[in-house]
This record gives structure tokens, sequence and C-alpha cells, in this order.
């Protein structure tokens, strides 16, 4: 392929989520991904992937499949490989692997990849069978309640994510380094509780940044423009922002915003974010915070990823405004929340004309006098930044700067 190609870049972003952006920064015409992967679908260019092969010993997983046969005797099983173990269903491993797994009594087991090219199968009946480049999803039943999980290979954001969205009875791990299972339940009282303050948070925000940390992803503009209506019937104004890597640093510029809304991959999401000044939620969070449809309604499931909440995505629900409540009371802080503008038609065309003057105070629904452009608010600050003092220096020569380590610095 680098040979019918003018160039190639080669790119070692710090947060494998963040190749995608790299490569649109360079116009590519096409991405070879090594490595670990969101695997989320893109709309601008082909994406090839090559994962990488970890070692796993092969007894010490047999034998804990020995003891996982008590969880997994007369029910639906389901075994999820990461990334760096899909190897076990290439022909080498593949038919010692079902032999064991029969040895599970279970009713039905299918055994899958994260990579997604391949899947197995084995009946109530002990028929095998193996698939490739197929769509697991159509025959695997993630809605099931009452299957048993487990997943091989270690306690990270993939394990997470997944046992977040899909559904079962209980989860199990095999963590591969260190050769020991156990069953883990990533739903903990503390972790639903944290979240839904962060929903309440977000429904008490004045102005809500819409952080971009994806550029290929397909659907990402239909969920800014979602995000952007569903804030604009509440009367809560947006920042569309784009910084690349984000971390505490960066966000802290914006002083003005009082919560984010993480916009990228399943992989992209922060869930632990209190190292963060502001609340960072994902986009299902903002979805649970601002669509009345979600009102006192529990998910069923999680969702990462935000395709997902579009039309025709498995937890997509209509956007109403008529039925947002124009008063509400906070639950953190129990003082009224008043949703939308509530003015009439007179006053809404007089801010549209006031807003092509550009003029800058407007009137909400609380009789609170408030900056609709967000720009003002730098002149509040005592610094904005260096000054650059265009045209006003004289140019420097270029000079060879320090190298070296900032203990021992090398001159030449």
């Amino acid at each position: 392929m680098f040979l019918d190609s003018k160039s190639f870049f080669i790119a070692f972003p710090t947060s494998y989520f963040f190749l995608k952006i790299a490569a649109a920064h360079v116009d590519a015409d096409s991405l070879v991904h090594f490595g670990n992967a969101c695997r989320s679908k893109v709309s601008r260019l082909p994406v090839l992937y090559l994962y990488p092969k970890f070692e796993l010993d092969l007894e010490k997983f047999y034998t804990y499949l020995e003891s996982y046969r008590e969880h997994s005797t007369s029910k639906v099983v389901t075994i999820y490989l990461d990334i760096g173990y899909h190897q076990l269903l290439n022909k080498s491993s593949y038919d010692e692997l079902m032999e064991k797994c029969k040895a599970l009594k279970a009713m039905r087991l299918d055994i899958i990849t994260y990579c997604g090219d391949k899947y197995a199968t084995i009946a109530e009946n002990g028929q095998v069978s193996l698939k490739t480049n197929g769509d697991y999803t159509k025959e695997v039943d993630e809605s099931d309640a009452n299957r048993i999980c487990l997943f091989v290979g270690s306690d990270n954001q993939r394990f997470f994510n997944l046992s977040l969205t899909t559904k079962a009875d209980k989860w199990f791990i095999y963590d591969v380094s260190t050769a020991t299972g156990r069953e883990k339940n990533p739903l903990t009282a503390t972790y639903i509780r944290r979240r839904y303050f962060y929903i309440e948070k977000c429904k008490d925000t004045q102005t809500l940044g819409l952080i971009v940390a994806t550029l290929t992803s397909n659907g990402y503009l239909d969920v800014v423009k979602h995000l952007q209506t569903m804030a604009k019937a509440r009367g809560i104004k947006t920042q569309i922002i784009s910084v690349g890597r984000i971390n505490p640093a960066k966000l802290a510029n914006f002083l003005e915003i009082d919560c984010f809304v993480l916009i990228g991959c399943p992989f992209n999401n922060m869930f632990e974010s209190k190292e963060f000044y502001k609340p960072i939620v994902s986009v299902f969070e903002a979805e649970m915070a601002l669509n009345p449809a979600w009102h006192m309604r529990y998910p069923e499931s999680y969702v990462t990823d935000f395709k997902d909440l579009l039309p025709e995505g498995r937890s997509f629900l209509e956007f109403n405004a008529n039925d947002i409540n124009p008063e509400d009371v906070s639950l953190l802080t129990g003082r009224m929340r008043f949703n939308g503008t509530n003015g009439n038609d007179v006053e809404t065309a007089n801010l549209s004309a006031l807003s092509e003057q550009q003029q800058t105070i407007a009137t909400q629904a609380r009789m609170e006098v408030m900056t609709t452009n967000n720009g003002l608010t730098f002149e509040d600050r005592t610094w904005r930044g260096l000054d650059p003092a265009l045209g006003q220096t004289e140019p420097a020569k270029i000079e060879k700067g320090l190298s070296g380590i900032p203990i021992r610095y090398t001159h030449d």
C-alpha cells in the first residue's frame, strides 16, 4: 500500500482514540491502526486494524474454566476475548478450546472476539460452529439478563464499557496477567450515585460546553446538533470546543462553562473525572438530563456509544420541547429551576433583532440580566493571555536553544 502512496505518516498519539484526529490533520486518504482500537465506524477514510497478540497460559486458563462450571451448568454463557487474545479461535487452539468449553455443560455458549471478526457457538445439542466476518449481534442476545458472561483479558476500559452496555446476571473477569478470575459488577451503588449527581449538575448548568473529541466517527455532527437543540429548548447556552486531548489545565480556561459533554468514541468517556474543575458527562448522561423523555425512566443498560441515541439507535427516545417542565426544583440546591425562555413571540423577535445588532443584554425567565455573548467574559479578567504585540517588535535571529534535562543542560 505504501509503495503506491506519495507519502505516509507515522503517528504516536498519547491516547489511541485520538489517532483518527491526527490522520485528519494531515488529510490522510487511509489509516493503518496498530494496537488497541475502539473500532468505532468512521465516515471520512478507510481504516485497516492490525491487532497485537498477547501470550496466554492455556493450562491455567483451562483450569479456571473447570472451576467455572458451577456457574455455567444449564445456563446461557458468553465468553468475550479481549484484544490480543483473539488468536484462541485460530486453528492451533480452536479444537482444544471447544472441548474445554463443552465440559462447561452450558445450555448455549458463545465465544466472541472483541475485534469483532470471529465468533464461535456451541449449541445445546453440542454442535459447534465458527463464523468469520459476521455480525454476532444478530445471533447473540446481549439483552438476556439471565446469561452468565466471562471476559478474558484485564480489568480495562473495554471490560468496563462492555459490562455496562450489555445485560447479564453475573459478570466474571479472568485476568491473564495473574491467571485468576473473579466476579465483578461495575454498576456499584457508589458509581450510580456519582453519575446521577453529574446528571443533576448538567440540569442546573447555564452554559454547556460540547467537547468534540472525534472528527471522523459517524454521526458526531448529528449528536452536536441534537444536544444544541435540547439545550436551547431549556434556555441553556452551548459552546463547541475542540482542544485535542483534554486535561484539567485546558478545560480550566473556560471559566464560564458550568458542565462539559464529551463527544467521542466509547473509549473516550471520562467516567472518572474528579480531577477536573467542572463535571464532565457523557452524551448519554446529557441526554438523560436534557431530554424530558428520560424523566423518571431508569435505563435498562448504560449507553457508551452515542450512535445508539440517534434515530434508529437501540436507545433512541424522541425529544419533544413541549414536554419540558417550565419550572422544576434542583435536587442539588433545592432552588427553583426555570427551563426555557417562556417568552412570547414579541419578546423573541426583539431578542433576535438585538442579536443582529450585536447587543449583549437579554432578560431570562427568572428576571435576571445576563450577557449572551460569551466572549465578553474575557473583558472582566485581569489576565487575558500573552500579548502577541504583532508588528511592535524587531524580528529576532534564529538561535539554537537549550538541550538536555532541566537539572543539566548541554551547550555547544
